[in-house]
């Protein structure tokens, strides 16, 4: 066999090779992609959930806190007048 022949295997082998990382590369950033889209999802998600104990009051209510609980209240006294 020829010697052209030879380097045109190779050539077809390298552009094989190179797709096949380009591929693999484009595949690794979809999936790195889906994984900082969840994870912005999640923390977005969780910027809304508020833990606020029912059961035990706090001892001291910071004045900020109790405008918070009586706008809470007013509004849960609205919705209950506008339901009758």
């Amino acid at each position: 066999m020829s010697r052209s022949h030879w380097f045109r295997h190779r050539r077809w082998r390298r552009s094989v090779r190179f797709l096949g990382m380009v591929v693999a590369l484009c595949l690794l950033a979809a999936l790195a992609t889906l994984g900082v889209r969840s994870l912005f999802t999640s923390v977005g998600s969780a910027k809304y959930i508020r833990y606020e104990p029912v059961d035990v009051p706090p001892q001291e209510v910071s004045p900020r806190h109790q405008k918070e609980r009586e706008e809470y209240e007013r509004r849960e006294r609205v919705l209950t007048e506008k339901s009758r």
